[in-house]
């Protein structure tokens, strides 16, 4: 009966040793492992013990033990170390000497104890009481030196878990002390055998103890129980984790909380297998979790000042039942930070959006407010050209006009900026002329070139197409800033625009070249941003904003391409445009040639000006007396009382005007129109609004054309003669 309990231990932790070695990873696998084997081998020679009837089998299985009796607790305490320290912190061959050296001395005294019985002593006897044999061991001296060394092993394992076990989280501890009892109990079960002679069997305890320990040890890692590393890391994450956990039935009844939720909810949650539904947000949830068996797509909750992002994890049946589904883990993942921020973005894009609009506003003021004045200088700059002036009065008018356009310039410049900072500049991509570009741009700079002695040249190659697709007025605003900055600050030599095809034809590169002083190492990295000039000092020769290169560069970039300053130019600086070269189909239209100041044909056309400006009526009827019949008024409800019983040709609207605007006055033009049905009047917006949305805003409300102030008396004479 003894031998066969001892041979189903042995059995059990045979099958044991096998499952454990190959399907359960944890910490400490090979002490545990090897502590295993070393368990087989002295239940495998105590069955044999138990089995024999002779007195020198029974001490020659015992001694054939003491492998066996060694190795356990050794492996048994490194085991321990492994596990509650995580990883190995004594060296290989202090683990080396403890797993051969002090087994194989034991062994080798065991081999030789006939002789020197230095194990079990000469008096060593066999007894047999109630039909059981069992041997009487007269312990020799190193019998206790062995003990002692290997019970100092398991002390350092019990204090060790001690330790451990007085730091763990209570999630850990039930672990620790399970490891604490198996430690602890084959010792007790020795002492009690040395001490008190307790025996089963009539045979030492310590070996069924061990093994009975550490099969439950093995049955707890066999089912992913307290030692595998994934099954605590579930458990650690249910207890550790800051976000409020709570599991319920299948029927939404209370199960358990982890220590956040129950931190949280404090009294509110009820006893195990009571309802939820009086939770502020939980019960809600439960009810669609219930009927629907999701919420995962459920909006964030707002409970106890916080915000929650509520999710449900189903918690399925490990066996085949009718009730496939035990209930439900709902975690509430606190967002509360994340939505403080995202509504911190939002504000905040708000306001940015707000400043934008108030800056796009302000802009518009601004340059409404410019406009308006300038277009009566400029305007009245324009008629007295047309007057008869001596050679030092047209000099000085020559200067108004000039600081009149420059000024023009500049809050083109601002409100260009303005519109690319906000990402509503707008391109027409369409078929336009190169080279006419190109020629344009040296036509319009000639006259200055000629006065400062420059030559201004044009080289295109041959094998660029005569046509190409893209804004022609944002190129041709990119080319004049470049030759306009070359020409300016180049004082002797020749400035040079050569365009040609490059990388295998896929690009446009122009060039815009000068021989003046160039751009020095330290502002090669500033002139391309807003403000910013190559002399930036209060006493710079060149005056001017700094926007042109920041402008152009960003209109290269919403055109596909780049502005850069060439390397390794030796005089002078050179801009390079690159560009997509993509070749039109289609010849593009002739352009209109602009009206040159010597007097047109008159036309029979009637025109009515309608500014409340005394100023601006001045300057168009100035500019059209010559050519059409003209007539003006000050305000909309004349305008309206004049188009109801007068056909205009042309009507030229102001837009701010007090008591009505000039869309309000054109919507009421073109409904008496259609009362009547009369021909519509060609209607010409002439404002000081200058911003894209503004303009297209007036088109929109029935205007056929817009003019921005200052009006030039060139293209205002191209358009009435083109009607």
């Amino acid at each position: 009966m003894a031998s066969g309990a001892a041979a189903v231990l042995l059995a059990v932790c045979s099958v044991v040793l096998v499952r454990i070695a190959r399907n359960i990873p944890f910490a400490g696998q090979l002490s545990f492992v090897l502590t295993l084997a070393a368990m087989l081998w002295w239940l495998f020679t105590v069955v044999f013990d138990l089995a024999s009837q002779s007195e020198t089998c029974k001490v020659g299985w015992s001694l054939a033990a003491w492998p066996g009796i060694v190795l356990v607790p050794i492996a048994w305490t490194f085991f321990v170390f492994d596990y509650s320290m995580s990883k190995r912190r004594i060296r290989r061959p202090v683990r080396i000497i403890a797993y051969i050296g002090l087994p194989g001395l034991v062994s080798a005294i065991a081999l030789t104890n006939r002789w020197t019985h230095l194990l079990y002593g000469p008096d060593t006897r066999l007894v047999t009481e109630g039909g059981n044999s069992f041997v009487i061991f007269d312990h020799g001296p190193l019998f206790f030196a062995v003990a002692a060394i290997l019970y100092i092993f398991l002390i350092a394992a019990l204090g060790l878990l001690t330790f451990v076990f007085l730091k763990a989280k209570k999630v850990i501890r039930p672990f620790m002390g399970a490891l604490i009892i198996i430690t602890a109990a084959p010792v007790a079960a020795n002492l009690a055998y040395i001490g008190w002679g307790v025996t089963v069997f009539g045979f030492d305890p310590t070996p069924f103890t061990f093994a009975v320990s550490l099969i439950a040890l093995s049955w707890l890692l066999v089912n992913n129980s307290m030692m595998d590393t994934a099954a605590q890391g579930r458990i650690l994450m249910f207890y550790a984790t800051q976000d409020p956990v709570i599991l319920v039935d299948a029927g939404g009844q209370f199960v358990s909380a982890n220590p956040a939720a129950k931190d949280f909810f404090s009294h509110q949650l009820p006893k195990h297998g009571a309802t939820l539904e009086h939770l502020d947000g939980i019960g809600p949830l439960l009810k669609d979790l219930i009927e629907d068996g999701d919420i995962n797509s459920a909006a964030p909750i707002r409970i106890g000042g916080r915000v929650f992002d509520p999710r449900a994890v189903p918690i399925d049946s490990p066996i085949q039942s009718q009730i496939p589904l035990l209930g439900w883990s709902i975690s509430l993942v606190d967002i509360t930070e994340r939505e403080r921020s995202a509504e911190a973005l939002r504000e905040a894009l708000a306001h940015a959006e707000s400043a934008n609009r108030a800056k796009t506003h302000f802009l518009a003021n601004v340059s409404h407010e410019i406009r308006t004045p300038l277009n009566g200088v400029l305007g009245m700059a324009a008629v007295l050209s047309d007057t008869a002036l001596d050679e030092e009065q047209r000099e000085f008018l020559q200067a108004i006009e000039d600081s009149g356009q420059i000024l023009l310039t500049t809050i083109g410049d601002v409100l260009d900026l303005s519109k690319i900072e906000a990402g509503k500049m707008t391109l027409e991509n369409r078929p336009f002329a190169l080279r006419i570009a190109l020629e344009g741009a040296r036509a319009l700079f000639s006259a200055k070139a000629n006065e400062k002695g420059l030559n201004l040249s044009v080289e295109i190659h041959e094998d660029l197409p005569k046509a190409i697709i893209g804004d022609d007025h944002r190129f041709r605003q990119v080319l004049h800033n470049l030759v306009s900055n070359a020409v300016k600050f180049t004082q002797t030599g020749s400035v040079t625009l050569t365009a040609e095809p490059a990388e295998n034809g896929a690009l446009l590169l122009v060039r815009v070249s000068d021989t003046g002083p160039g751009v020095s190492r330290e502002a090669r990295d500033t002139i391309f941003q807003p403000f910013q000039q190559a002399d930036g000092s209060d006493a710079r020769k060149f005056g001017g904003t700094g926007l042109g290169l920041s402008i152009s560069r960003q209109l290269c970039h919403l055109m596909g391409g780049s502005l850069q300053l060439a390397t390794g130019v030796e005089q002078g600086a050179t801009f390079e445009i690159r560009l997509p070269l993509l070749p039109a189909t289609d010849e593009p239209k002739a352009e209109t040639q602009p009206v040159l100041r010597s007097a047109p044909e008159p036309t029979a056309v009637d025109v009515l000006v309608v500014d409340d400006n005394k100023t601006n009526r001045l300057i168009l009827q100035k500019f059209l007396s010559s050519v059409c019949r003209v007539k003006s008024v000050s305000s909309g409800p004349e305008a309206i009382d004049l188009a109801r019983s007068f056909a205009f040709d042309v009507i030229l609207m102001d837009i701010q005007m007090p008591e009505m605007d000039g869309v309000e006055t054109t919507q009421k033009i073109r409904c008496i129109e259609q009362e009547i049905g009369r021909e519509p009047s060609f209607i010409v917006a002439v404002t000081a609004n200058a911003m894209p949305e503004q303009l297209n805003h007036y088109l929109s409300e029935g205007m056929d054309e817009v003019l921005a102030k200052p009006v030039s008396k060139e293209p205002l004479l191209s358009l009435i003669k083109g009607l």
